[in-house]
This record gives structure tokens, C-alpha cells and sequence, in this order.
């Protein structure tokens, strides 16, 4: 935005809340603003800018065309502003009350509630507050102070961010019953392909390269079904509708009355990883509640069997 005058931060938010709403009730609902203060604040950036950016249809503000092409960068700086927000809310907040975790989906089905049991009968006095987030959006999270700790079965080094790999489990397949007869143990890449497999892409909130590599090497053939976490492909697979290639600590919850986990060859290495900012100095809840997800997901790795 490359404003003629003394464009306020204010001016920016209001017009667009107008352009997001189409309206000057709209805009001062959605600021907690009263309607004379939007119209004020409307006109005083128009008078800035030297320009009108809407106009009154029927019973909308419309945007004019300037309104138009400013709305790109409008949007953008009100997204910064918010954001702005949330980190100064992160930096005021009592940080030794709270714990904010983000993790991928899968290890949130997984292990999630094991370690918030044995972590709250610790801490009972600290509020654990859990979200799942793609492993690109978990950095960026820990890098705005947005959360605490961060989990992930994914690695991409990030100068600005710690990754601690705190516990180690393995690719594993998960196997209908009914599929299950002459299947060679352990299932090889080559002898995977005679079987469909459930898919969980590349770049899905709970997969890492591995598994991708597993379920997409040359002549392995894909069933019916894409989903986009492990934990969910290892439902599927207890319904006969594939087999599933996953990690070691999901597995451990399979219903082997209606699947087996049959090991992979050669054998792979599957990690979970503690995330926080280089610059973040880690409270005492933070380093405990990886220790606990260290252990718990060690548990689940070996209650697997392999």
C-alpha cells in the first residue's frame, strides 16, 4: 500500500473490515467499534489518501475501484496486524500457568491424551492448551510465540528453530486379517506391491518422508483410498480396505482382532522431534511435557512388538 498521506494503522483496519463486511454496521460489529467512529475514521483515511474508496449502493458501501487495488496489500497488513496482536498477547501471557502445544493430527490421536494424563497429574495447576498443525505452520507458530512446544514426525532445519529428536519408533504396516494369508513377514517394498495400499501423501499433517517413500516406491500399487493421517489409515486398514503403511507409535493402538502389524525390510527409522525457538528459553512444564511424550511414545513403540 503506497498511501498519498498519513495513513494510520487504524485507517488500514477499518477500511478493511468495510471491505470484508460491505457496510459500516458490519465493520463496527466486527472492530467492537461504534458506528459514528468507523464513518470517522472511513472518511479521515479517504481525506488521507485523497481519494474516495466507497461509494453507497442501495444499502452497501461499495468499493471503488482504488479500494480495488489497494485491497491486496489492505489485507495483508491487517493479517500483520493481527498477528502483531497475538504476540504481544503470547509475550504478556503467565507462561508458567499455560502450556501450548501444537502437533500434527496423528500424534494427537495417538499419544496426545496419554501424556496430557501423566502431564496435568504432575502439573495440575497449568492449562494445557492442544492444536494439530501442518509441520510448516507448527514453526511458524513456535517462531510468533504462539506455542510453547512443538511436535512432529517430520525434520526440516530451520536455523531459528531447536529440533530434538526424543523418541524413535518404526515404519510399520498394518495388515487385514483377510489379506494376511501368504504374506511374506517382514513385508519387503517389492512384496507390497501386491497389495493395495492405503496412501497418505507427501506433505499431510502426519507424514514424513519415510512412509511417502515406502508407499510410493515403483510398482506399489495405491487402493482406493488417499486420507490424510496415519491414524486414519490405520482405521481403514482395521476394515479391510487396505494395507497401511504408518508409524510404530499410531500402530500401537491397532485392534488387532481386525489387523496385524507385520515389520518392514529392511527396517526404517521413524522419529518424533521437540520443537521450540532458538531464541525461547524453555519453561520447566515445556521440557517436562517432551519428556513424558518421550516416554509415552517409547512405550507405544514397544508395546508394538517388533
Amino acid at each position: 500500500m503506497h498511501p498519498s498521506g498519513n495513513v494510520k494503522l487504524a485507517h488500514i483496519e477499518v477500511c478493511n473490515a468495510v471491505l470484508l463486511t460491505g457496510s459500516v454496521t458490519g465493520a463496527a460489529r466486527l472492530l467492537h467499534l461504534s458506528q459514528p467512529a468507523v464513518t470517522k475514521m472511513l472518511q479521515s483515511a479517504e481525506n488521507q489518501l485523497g481519494f474516495k474508496l466507497f461509494v453507497r449502493d442501495k444499502n452497501r458501501l461499495a468499493p471503488t475501484q482504488e479500494a480495488l487495488d489497494l485491497h491486496p496489500d489492505i489485507q495483508e497488513i491487517a493479517s500483520r496486524i493481527d498477528q502483531l496482536r497475538e504476540f504481544s498477547r503470547a509475550l504478556a501471557q503467565d507462561r508458567a500457568t499455560v502450556l501450548r502445544v501444537d502437533c500434527p493430527p496423528s500424534i494427537a490421536a495417538a499419544l496426545i491424551p496419554a501424556c496430557i494424563e501423566k502431564f496435568a497429574a504432575l502439573y495440575p495447576k497449568v492449562s494445557c492448551q492442544v492444536e494439530t498443525h501442518l509441520h510448516k505452520d507448527i514453526v511458524q507458530r513456535l517462531l510468533r510465540r504462539q506455542s510453547d512446544v512443538g511436535l512432529s514426525l517430520a525434520t526440516l532445519p530451520n536455523p531459528a528453530i531447536i529440533e530434538e529428536p526424543i523418541a524413535t519408533g518404526a515404519a510399520v504396516c498394518v495388515v487385514p486379517h483377510a489379506l494376511r494369508a501368504g504374506m511374506p513377514v517382514p513385508l519387503t517394498a517389492k512384496a507390497l506391491t501386491r497389495y493395495p495400499v492405503i496412501r497418505v501423501p507427501s506433505g499431510s499433517p502426519a507424514h514424513g518422508g519415510l512412509l511417502d517413500a515406502i508407499t510410493s516406491a515403483p510398482g506399489v500399487q495405491q487402493g482406493a483410498l488417499t486420507v490424510s493421517t496415519n491414524y486414519l489409515a490405520m482405521r481403514m486398514a482395521e476394515r479391510g480396505l487396505g494395507v497401511a503403511a504408518i508409524d510404530s507409535f499410531t500402530a500401537a493402538l491397532v485392534d488387532r482382532a481386525k489387523a496385524a502389524i507385520v515389520p518392514l525390510a529392511p527396517a526404517s527409522a521413524v522419529r518424533i522431534y521437540a520443537l521450540r525457538a532458538y531464541r525461547a528459553k524453555p519453561t520447566l512444564p515445556a521440557r517436562r511435557f517432551a519428556d513424558i511424550m518421550a516416554a509415552v511414545a517409547g512405550a507405544a513403540h514397544r508395546e508394538v512388538g517388533l
